[in-house]
């Protein structure tokens, strides 16, 4: 079991700052926008943060996930690589956002927290229902429309876990669905007592808890004898690749590892390769605070990328990319809906509507790589077949 996560952000220039004068933040400044315990995390340079025995606790009933070699995809796929699944998928929620909403959850508790408010494409959502149940706070989640009607389900499951929902309708104004649901969910803490607004990702309270996963993994690799020479992640907001690559990221710049960093990202939206580094936040209301990262103005076209769709990102992926420790790369969703049916095809697990970016990174690694050991993670794909075709 795993008791630290680790603070990839004590490892650059991390910082918040004040809306339009782009002043640093301190923590005692966050007040009121985060709640304690979020904003001294937020704020420490810690390198390592110990999880907390009531979080562990939770953990422990699908802590650590399976790791498994996919054979049977490095022979479709013509690679003589090795590829290692971090799965995902056997987390409470079915992805890898279960591991921050846990820890989240029990600080907004912990800090006495009524009720939280978020916005999501579905998946963050569910997540955070079931562990604000746990801890008894109160949930509203805001969905886009869009989302909604493409995944239908997601509204019932975060109901069935306890929270409520409410849909939010497109208009002219938002291109970024997770901007325009972001909007309304501030909007409407505003005006209620004791209450938080929890964006999703990009944040260092949502990146640190998912650095579990590679943590897990590297000592799953370690008792295989193994350590990967190319970590794969998808990008939206950043958590996803953070999350598998941050313990090798650390031993990269800590130890001189040679180990590859390499980025998924959709093409509709090319936050990486074609984002500009600036000061962003995720609302248009100047309310949460700014982080100095890479932005985009818009996406490229329409196409659902459910929750790649982010068009700020975490500040340690722009970082690490700036300095070339990261590499990034655009797939088309044609790319990642094959790469997600030749998984089917030959391991027999579904994969959600993002991995799919997440394989066709692999498969692309492995094409231009001889003999190197890879890892990524995967999310359930049980609720995303409407995008596949497994027949």
């Amino acid at each position: 079991m795993i008791n630290h996560f680790l603070n990839i952000n004590a490892f650059f220039d991390y910082g918040m700052y004040r809306q339009q004068s782009k002043e640093a933040l301190t923590e005692k400044d966050l007040l009121g926008v985060f709640p304690p315990s979020l904003a001294r995390l937020e704020m420490s340079r810690d390198q390592l943060i110990p999880i907390p025995e009531e979080v562990k606790e939770v953990y422990s009933r699908y802590r650590p996930t399976p790791l498994f070699r996919a054979e049977k995809f490095e022979k479709a796929i013509e690679t003589d690589c090795e590829i290692y699944i971090k799965d995902e998928g056997a987390t409470h929620s079915g992805n890898h956002k279960a591991n921050s909403a846990y820890l989240i959850s029990y600080m907004c508790h912990k800090d006495g927290v009524k009720t939280i408010t978020t916005e999501t494409t579905g998946n963050w959502g569910i997540a955070l229902a079931q562990a604000a149940k746990h801890f008894g706070i109160r949930l509203l989640c805001f969905i886009d429309e869009e989302s909604n009607n493409v995944r239908p389900d997601r509204k019932l499951q975060m109901e069935k876990a306890g929270a409520e929902v409410i849909v939010v309708k497109l208009d002219q104004y938002h291109q970024d669905l997770l901007t325009l649901s972001a909007d309304s969910a501030i909007e409407y803490t505003k005006k209620m007592e004791d209450s938080i607004y929890i964006f999703g990702s990009v944040y260092g309270y949502f990146v640190i808890p998912q650095t579990v996963i590679g943590l897990e993994a590297k000592e799953q690799l370690a008792a295989l004898g193994k350590y990967p020479d190319i970590v794969v992640g998808s990008c939206g907001g950043g958590a996803n690749i953070l999350g598998t690559a941050s313990a090798f990221l650390a031993d990269r710049l800590e130890h001189g590892n040679k180990v590859e960093v390499f980025s998924s990202e959709a093409e509709p939206c090319p936050i990486l390769t074609k984002g500009e580094m600036g000061y962003y936040s995720i609302d248009s209301q100047d309310y949460y605070p700014l982080v100095k990262t890479y932005g985009l103005k818009g996406l490229n076209d329409s196409t659902y990328i459910g929750g790649l769709g982010s068009t700020i990102v975490a500040p340690a992926v722009a970082h690490f990319h700036s300095k070339g420790i990261i590499e990034a790369k655009t797939f088309t969703p044609a790319e990642a809906k094959e790469a997600a049916e030749r998984f089917y095809q030959s391991q027999g697990v579904s994969v959600a509507l993002e991995t799919g970016y997440q394989l066709a990174g692999v498969i692309h690694k492995a094409k231009s790589s001889k003999g190197k050991v890879i890892l990524v993670n995967i999310s359930s794909g049980v609720n995303d077949k409407q995008f596949f075709d497994y027949n």
